[in-house]
């Protein structure tokens, strides 16, 4: 029984607060338009606007973090895309470049082609020497091409050198500037006459001009067409250009004077050449 006393007296605990909010609503709808309620409402209202523009706030600034981090990834994925077709345009404006470059020297070599009455060929350069100690270059052209030894190799602008070796489908060329190469050669505006070698330092040097002819900086020189030594013929054909005269040395009581020249061809830019293949 005193169980049963202690479990009702526990109900009517529990039921109590629910019973008193039942009456405090319908007191508060009973009297919902008096004036006191009504100022009491206001009040509360009033003491709630602050939470809820915090609550509203915090809910937007959230909603904004979120919508924030996808526009980030958006904007990261568009980068990526914009790289990368920046890459591939990059990549196609090179090829492109290089392609018109390549179409540039093919019609100069060919326009020069024209102007010769030999046989002829063009040919890429394919290997150099780095250290430039050989003055050789390979070119992309061989006996099946009918490369032949002592082949003379041009540029569009002069003489490189002549061919000294030959495969199948390579032949390397001996630079004019080559301490082994020796041309004839001729002042272009005097005629006078000398002997051209290479040198060290992408040079050329002309010697044994008769010291009585004139021979000034800017001259043309180009090749005579005449045997040297014991040869009956010249290698290169004449009136090919090899370079202009930088500087003039003349002795006092030689009966010689010497000129440096500069080759008409930039030797280490070279990327295309012509070989004379046959007579005309």
């Amino acid at each position: 029984m005193a169980t049963l006393g202690r479990t009702r007296r526990g109900g009517n605990g529990a039921t109590r607060p629910f019973a008193a909010l039942f009456l405090v609503a319908l007191l508060l709808l009973a009297f919902r338009n008096t004036d006191a309620v009504r100022a009491v409402a206001t009040q509360g209202t009033q003491l709630l606007v602050p939470v809820q523009r915090v609550l509203a706030d915090t809910g937007i600034g959230a909603n904004r973090f979120v919508e924030a981090i996808g526009e980030i990834d958006r904007l990261r994925s568009e980068k990526a895309r914009l790289q990368a077709e920046n890459d591939r345009l990059t990549l196609e404006n090179v090829r492109l470049q290089e392609q018109a470059v390549s179409a540039q020297q093919a019609a100069k070599l060919d326009a020069v082609r024209r102007t010769l009455p030999y046989t002829t060929i063009a040919a890429p350069v394919i290997a150099r020497d780095p250290s430039g100690v050989l003055r050789a270059i390979v070119i992309g052209a061989g006996t099946d091409n009918g490369v032949k030894v002592n082949a003379v190799v041009l540029s569009d602008q002069g003489v490189v050198g002549r061919v000294s070796e030959t495969g199948t489908n390579y032949a390397k060329v001996l630079l004019i500037t080559d301490s082994s190469s020796t041309v004839s050669a001729l002042v272009e505006s005097s005629r006078a006459t000398g002997i051209v070698r290479g040198q060290y330092g992408d040079t050329l040097v002309m010697e044994w001009i008769p010291q009585a002819d004139p021979v000034k900086r800017g001259d043309i020189v180009v090749t005579a067409g005449l045997g040297i030594a014991d040869q009956l013929r010249s290698l290169y054909p004449k009136g090919l250009v090899l370079g202009k005269i930088v500087d003039v040395t003349k002795a006092e009581v030689a009966a010689y004077q010497r000129a440096v020249i500069e080759p008409a061809v930039d030797l280490h830019k070279l990327e295309n050449v012509i070989v004379i293949t046959g007579t005309p």
